[in-house]
């Protein structure tokens, strides 16, 4: 069977039609993958209350934040060593847990990084409740 130059124009248009198609739609799939996209840095709205009765130390010099993320306002200071309230915890966007806790003694409080924090009893470091 001969193909005309018409039907061999048409079908080389559609099929770069479709790839084209098939690309854009393989980026967008992509793009919103979990594993692709950049977690979304949020310092508010991180709601938190005090479910936890267990308390620590800090391990180094540490601000207290407003929201779960390194780049958070700053709501308080600790120093090694000092003591904290242990309210509840969260994972932020990236997979790190932060403790909501309150500097003992003190009306201080925010969020701070659990890498920050003592090792408790279990092997954990900061709250063992989910806020």
């Amino acid at each position: 069977m001969t193909v005309s130059p018409l039907s061999h124009k048409v079908r080389r248009t559609l099929g770069a039609s479709l790839a084209a198609i098939g690309l854009a739609g393989a980026a967008t799939l992509g793009a919103a993958a979990p594993g692709n996209a950049a977690a979304m840095v949020s310092c508010s709205g991180w709601g938190h209350s005090n479910k936890d009765s267990g308390a620590g130390y800090s391990t180094g010099t540490y601000a207290l934040k407003a929201g779960p993320y390194s780049s958070c306002s700053n709501s308080g200071q600790t120093y090694n060593g000092t003591y904290l309230y242990y309210h509840c915890f969260i994972t932020n966007d990236y997979g790190n847990t932060w403790t909501w806790a309150r500097i003992a003694n003190t009306n201080t409080e925010g969020w701070i990084s659990d890498a920050n924090l003592t090792t408790n009893p279990n092997g954990t470091r900061g709250a063992t409740q989910h806020c």
